[in-house]
């Protein structure tokens, strides 16, 4: 295989929006081949994602109406990050928050570029143990139902399309491949 250079370099960026959750640019980049374009940039940021296993064995899982898709989905805990937050930090947050469980252990399971063809967010995953019953405190706007859910159960659900979250699936594959041998 060639190496080649692949990088592109930014010219220029133009903020075109900017919200709570995210902003919008629109980048002037010079490609590898000395060619210019523009490149379209959601920028996110970070977020923390959680498979939390109760004292019983069973996984934690989340539904939740999400209006982009204009339909309840089955997600793993997650939240982003505040301000110069450290992941793991949310990671603990949001699962306590939304779920009323505190982390008593919390194994690093990787990342995820989620929409790398024009976001900028990473997803880190997590995977929690030593559950600790404290109080649900979600947002105001957030509409959570729980579950309780076999590891089995939840390969039963990736494989007849009910879980399509990508973090979630995402965290699923790296707690099998990293956790449960």
């Amino acid at each position: 295989f060639l190496s080649m250079d692949l990088n592109e370099n930014k010219i220029n960026s133009k903020e075109i929006f900017k919200g709570k959750i995210f902003e919008i640019t629109v980048d002037e980049v010079e490609l590898p081949n000395g060619k210019q374009t523009t490149r379209e940039v959601v920028k996110v940021g970070k977020a923390s994602c959680v498979l939390a296993q109760l004292p019983n064995g069973k996984f934690i899982l989340e539904r939740q109406f999400r209006y982009p898709y204009g339909k309840i989905l089955y997600e793993l805990p997650a939240g982003k990050c505040d301000a110069n937050e450290d992941h793991k930090v949310t990671a603990i947050r949001e699962l306590e928050e939304e779920t009323g469980y505190f982390a008593g252990s919390i194994k690093y399971l990787g990342k995820i570029y989620p929409t790398c063809g024009f976001c900028n967010e990473v997803i880190y995953l997590y995977y929690a143990t030593d559950l600790t019953r404290t109080k649900q405190s979600f947002d105001e706007e957030e509409a959570i139902d729980l579950q309780e859910v076999t590891l089995e159960e939840l390969e039963k659900m990736i494989i007849d399309g009910t879980i399509v979250d990508a973090k979630t699936l995402a965290c699923i594959l790296q707690y099998k491949l990293l956790i449960s041998k």
